[in-house]
């Protein structure tokens, strides 16, 4: 029996039939109640009702739908959007995890014409680059409808590419998106490398689908680059098939269905690693479960001769009865007790793809009722060079590829037995490694063995999915979701919605042990229905954190199992490995949604010291690819935007409401990092040898506002410390405040009462008398990276500030640009060019502060203690220059017309302004709702119609179409 004490789950609100997709919420914590009674022993007479009050049993009819397959089908994209069907229509419904957001993926035509005609739909896949999606839609007494649907900027708008029809018999059991790319993994050093390439290569065709029919068939549906119709191919796997191109087919011809009553019920895909040999380059394993039914002309033929009344009809022999489908015995309409195999070989030779099928021979397993099976791979092992001497390639070849380790590739197969269903049916899981053998003949087909056979009695396993892969170990791994026969009710007055029915557990292969360095996470139900309501179908997250799990009545997410590792670590050297750490290196790398990250770290559960850590780590990696000249696919500001979506989770989650505004001005400045560097980015992009392309003036004008207002914001922090701070060393033992001298004041003076009060010590409940140097928008005026792209937009700004002023306006247009940016300037109360002199000062002083100094207050999003000094250097710079003019940059003339006893010292922070486009820092449009970023909440309507605009504008804009600033996805403005 699987044995180990549970640990906190994570599970939404029930998904029920009456209920919408957003009815999904948050997970809470809870822990397991007290082991589950024998439910084999029967109670005595007089206590049964006492007892059934108390714990609860499931039944075997409980379990009867996993026999049946009948799954709800349910695919979690890398863009972290959870696609499910409909639970009674022909629709799917999309989810922007793990917020409240949902949308309607638009039906065929001929499926909205005629919804009651087709069933919800069973098969749904999306590709790993989030473009294409596809679903099946049985039909009910017709053909059942395949569609592909194409993604567009934001992550709810699908138009549908192509449908086509499949006939009853012929249905879609099974889909997959090939043509990925490689996978990232990280190394024990902290490196970032990539495995070797999983499945088929499909150099010139994206899509790419793959699809097993009932009728035991392969489909390929691709889309050419340079072709705008989806082409078909179709291989038989049962027998030995040849499909290319080049072959005389119609396009979308709908495959037939079979010509017995032997049709497939399930089939997994199999991709296997490259290796060196290249002998695993483009193959890949199809595994199959076939079920037999009658056929109507089977049925008629027994109905006819049951009522024969032996009168001769004059029918000539050759058109009697005899030539009909022979009668099958009603013990055969069973589920077959083998699991077939076939090799596929797809493949591009320059001009046309081609498709080789092969069987193998099938799997015996004498298990009735099959309920899961999914392959593992595991990628091979590379030759330990360094300890090996050195010599020539050719004399140590057979050496160094005897040393080479093959990828390996195992069947993993859950089965159920109901016996006389008198009892709870028996779970029992094995695995088969499949290998190659080579012959004497030359021939290379595979051959499968079995290695691991366990039985789960009397726990019964629901449902599998492939684990993470451990580089450093190379273990592969199955999280299997395993309930309990009963357990106890909760007692008390206050009885909880949920209670655990089961657990998570990670088990290893081929032994199928568990695996000791993770948790179990419990599995909840609602109370009320404990024992009819076991997962059906799961779907890891993109970064194998979360699954989310749907059964008959609910849709549910829950904690994939993880290493029992503790945060808070000192050795700051190995919070690289930390796993959190590892995925958000990997998400990044990947450019994949770091949604389920974000959603752990802000648990309450969770400390709070695993966000620097997560962070520091993920900049170690960074460091360590760049010492080794490793490619980093993400910079320190992609960083700093995952950081944005982790202090929002943070602040959602918290109750505390000084650390929820912390957490929050925290996500505002790592916001505006984001935000300094895309303007320095758009600043380089329009600057020509001479000064800067004026056909986007406005647009411009737009990001010098913005750098302008958030110079003034950092200005009034530094003048803040100065003024306040007595100009003599600091006693305190408090390094992080600095205590103002002590002047009479009038308290009951307004304007004096708001100035000396600055925004973050209203959020921290500080004395005015202490301004703390650890205020999140200080970060830019210490860490070399951020410091480095302020000093540079300011450079810009100040250069474009003096381009327009030495430039004579010709039309009235360019008049108002070029007195807009003049009086933008003389009214902030900076002088730019001082400015621009002093922070370039301050860049050496800053990368002279040790690394790990540097990575910490990155990680933090703050200054560090050893920052200090420099820091405190730099605001006497500033404040003893000729940079800032105070009596205009805390006196405006806007504070001036609405009044005197209106002033104050800080306006809306920079970056909460809900009308301002978060890429150009224009206004929004009111009609156009543009599009809402999930990540920092910043809405944008790049994309749209920009009217007569530069080239080199409309480049820079198209770059954010896709992603957020802050690298977040984009959903349209109007849910």
């Amino acid at each position: 029996m699987i044995s180990g004490d549970d640990s906190l789950i994570r599970r939404s609100k029930s998904l029920r039939p009456e209920v919408s997709l957003s009815s999904i919420c948050s997970v809470n914590p809870c822990s397991q109640g007290e082991m589950y009674p024998d439910v084999r022993n029967s109670p005595s007479k007089g206590k049964a009702k006492q007892v059934d009050a108390q714990n609860w049993h499931s039944h075997w009819w409980d379990f009867h739908p996993l026999a049946d397959h009948l799954q709800r089908p349910i695919a979690w994209s890398n863009a972290s959007t959870i696609f499910t069907p409909h639970p009674s229509q022909p629709l799917i419904l999309g989810r922007s995890f793990p917020s409240s957001k949902q949308f309607l993926i638009v039906s065929p035509d001929q499926v909205l014409n005629n919804p009651a005609a087709y069933e919800p739909p069973n098969v749904i896949t999306v590709s790993s680059n989030d473009h294409w999606l596809f679903a099946y839609f049985p039909g009910r007494d017709r053909d059942g409808v395949g569609c592909l649907w194409q993604r567009g900027h934001s992550i709810d708008k699908w138009t549908i590419k192509d449908y086509w029809a499949c006939e009853r018999g012929a249905g879609v059991v099974n889909a997959v998106f090939v043509g990925a790319e490689r996978e990232w993994v990280t190394c024990p050093d902290g490196s970032t490398t990539r495995l070797a390439q999983y499945g088929p290569l499909t150099p010139v065709s994206d899509p790419t689908l793959l699809t097993v029919t009932q009728a035991h068939q392969l489909n390929v549906y691709f889309l050419r680059t340079y072709a705008s119709a989806v082409k078909s191919l179709t291989c038989s796997l049962v027998q030995p098939c040849y499909t290319a191109e080049n072959m005389s087919q119609i396009a979308h011809d709908p495959p037939r269905g079979p010509k017995t009553s032997r049709l497939c019920s399930v089939a997994s895909f199999g991709f296997i690693f490259h290796d060196r040999t290249r002998l695993a380059e483009s193959v890949f394993m199809v595994a199959m479960r076939s079920r037999r039914y009658p056929l109507s002309d089977t049925l008629r033929t027994a109905s006819d001769t049951s009522h024969d009344l032996g009168l001769s009809l004059d029918v000539p022999p050759d058109n009697q009865l005899d030539e009909r489908p022979p009668l099958l015995d009603w013990n055969s309409y069973e589920e077959e007790q083998i699991i077939e195999l076939c090799e596929v070989k797809l493949r591009f030779d320059g001009l046309c793809m081609f498709i080789i099928t092969a069987p193998l021979l099938p799997i015996y397993h004498p298990g009735p009722c099959l309920t899961n099976f999914v392959f593992v791979s595991v990628p091979g092992s590379k030759s330990d060079t360094s300890t090996s001497p050195k010599a020539s390639p050719t004399k140590d070849k057979e050496s160094q590829r005897g040393q080479l380790e093959l990828p390996k590739t195992y069947l993993v197969a859950s089965f159920l037995d109901f016996e006389e269903y008198a009892s709870l049916p028996k779970s029992r899981i094995v695995v088969y490694s499949i290998v190659r053998v080579v012959p004497p003949n030359g021939k290379i087909p595979w051959a499968a063995r079995l290695v691991g056979d366990r039985s789960l009695s009397p726990r019964i396993l629901t449902v599998a999915v492939p684990g993470s892969l451990s580089t450093t170990t190379k273990k592969a791994t199955v999280v299997v979701a395993v309930t309990n026969p009963g357990g106890s009710l909760a007692r008390g007055a206050v009885k909880p919605k949920d209670i655990p029915v089961g657990n998570l557990f990670t088990l290893q292969l081929p032994d199928l042990s568990d695996d000791p360095d993770c948790d179990h996470p419990s599995i909840l139900a609602p109370a009320n229905r404990t024992s009819n309501d076991c997962p059906l179908s799961i779907f890891a997250s993109p970064n194998k954190l979360l699954a989310c799990a749907v059964s008959m009545s609910q849709t549910s997410v829950y904690t994939l199992p993880r290493a029992r590792i503790a945060s808070g670590s000192k050795d700051l050297d190995t919070l690289h490995r930390l796993p959190l750490a590892k995925a958000l290196t990997i998400a990044l790398q990947s450019r994949r949604s770091t949604a389920d990250i974000s959603h752990i770290l802000s648990l309450p559960s969770t400390p709070a010291t695993m966000l620097h850590d997560t962070l520091f780590g993920t900049l170690t990696s960074y460091e360590v690819n760049v010492s080794l000249g490793n490619p980093n696919l993400f910079s320190m500001v992609d960083v700093m935007g995952a950081a944005v979506e982790i202090y929002r989770a943070r602040a959602r989650r918290t109750q505390n409401d000084d650390e929820k505004e912390r957490y929050l001005m925290l996500s505002r400045n790592a916001l505006n990092v984001c935000s300094v560097s895309a303007c320095f980015s758009a600043f380089e992009d329009c600057k020509e040898s001479e000064g800067y392309d004026l056909e986007p003036v406005w647009q411009l004008i737009s990001l010098s506002t913005w750098v302008v207002a958030f110079l003034e914001d950092l200005m009034k922090e530094c003048v803040f410390l100065a003024d306040l701070a007595d100009p003599t060393p600091n006693t305190n033992p408090n390094t992080n405040e600095m205590m103002p001298k002590e002047e009479p004041m009038d308290d009951d003076n307004p304007f004096l009462r708001n100035l000396l009060t600055s925004p973050f010590q209203e959020a921290t409940n500080q004395s005015p008398h202490s301004v703390s140097l650890n205020t999140p928008i200080l970060l830019h005026l210490v860490h070399p990276l951020a410091l480095t792209n302020l000093r540079a937009v300011v450079a810009h700004v100040s250069s474009f500030h003096q381009y327009l002023a030495s430039m004579t306006a010709k039309r009235e247009n360019s008049q108002f640009a070029r007195d807009t940016l003049l009086d933008l300037v003389s009214s902030s109360g900076l002088d730019l060019k001082v400015i621009e002199d002093i922070l370039n000062s301050a860049i050496p002083e800053a990368s002279a502060i040790p690394g790990e100094e540097v990575k910490a207050s990155f990680a933090k999003g703050h200054p560090v203690p050893a920052q200090y000094e420099q820091l405190k250097k730099t605001i006497r710079s500033l404040t003893t220059s000729s940079a800032i003019d105070r009596p205009r940059l805390f006196i405006k003339s806007s504070d001036l017309v609405d009044g005197f006893a209106n002033l104050s010292a800080s306006d809306r922070p920079v970056g909460d302004d809900p009308g301002m486009d978060v890429v150009t820092k224009g206004r929004l449009l009111t009609q156009n709702p543009g599009l809402l970023c999930l990540r920092c909440g910043g809405r944008s309507q790049v994309g749209g119609e920009t009217g007569r605009s530069s080239p080199r504008w409309k480049t820079w804009e198209r770059m954010w179409t896709v992603r957020c600033i802050c690298g977040g996805s984009w959903m349209s403005g109007n849910i």
